[in-house]
Formats: structure tokens, C-alpha cells, sequence
């Protein structure tokens, strides 16, 4: 699925996406003009699950930071993690690396939710 950016900084953690439509899936509506890192993947994972701005996790990793940030009502960080799984692995991203990805939010991700 293809994610209309635009990459129009870069700061400390790397390139800032902007989504320059509404992002949806199910019943989640990511509003134009919300920011994005991508996949917070540290640089020496890259290689083994994929960089911040892959094209295949650059929805996944947004509407996963979306989820983050606010907090949408009835939402749990184990579902936005879930979901954050099950995207990649409709866009294409294979399974294995879908799944690492994964445990690096549920292992390291709770700082960010808070």
C-alpha cells in the first residue's frame, strides 16, 4: 500500500514523515498533516527487520505511533502493537521480520506510550 509523504525534515532520529492525505484502516483515521518518525528502528537492526521510512512498514509504523499518541478511545498498547503486526504482514513484510518488529514495541515501547 502506498503512503503519500512527505519527508520534510530530518532531526536527531532521522527523517520526519508528514502524511499529506487521511491514513485509514478499519475504524482508524490518521488525519493529513500528522507527523511520523516511521519505524523507530535503531540503524543496526535495519539490515535484520527494515529501515524507518520502508515502504512496506511506512503504514504500519504510523498508524502505530498515531495509536501512540493519542491514545484513541478503547484502544490498549497490546492492540496498537497487534495491529502494528498485522499491518506489516498485509503490506508484505515478511512474517519473521514482521514478528521482530513487533517484539521490539512490546519489549521496548512502553516508554513511548506513556
Amino acid at each position: 500500500m502506498s503512503v503519500k509523504v512527505e519527508v520534510h525534515r530530518a532531526d536527531d532520529r532521522g527523517n520526519v514523515y508528514t502524511l499529506l492525505e487521511d491514513l485509514r484502516w478499519g475504524n482508524i483515521s490518521v488525519p493529513v498533516g500528522f507527523e511520523s518518525d516511521g519505524a523507530s528502528v535503531p540503524r543496526f537492526f535495519w539490515r535484520v527487520v527494515f529501515p524507518p521510512g520502508d515502504s512496506q512498514a511506512l503504514r504500519a509504523a504510523i498508524i502505530h505511533d498515531w495509536i501512540y499518541r493519542e491514545h484513541p478511545a478503547g484502544w490498549t498498547r497490546a492492540e496498537a502493537d497487534k495491529l502494528f503486526y498485522m499491518i506489516l504482514v498485509a503490506d508484505g513484510v515478511p512474517e519473521r521480520r514482521a514478528l521482530l518488529a513487533y517484539w521490539g514495541v512490546r519489549i521496548f515501547g512502553s516508554r513511548c506510550w506513556q
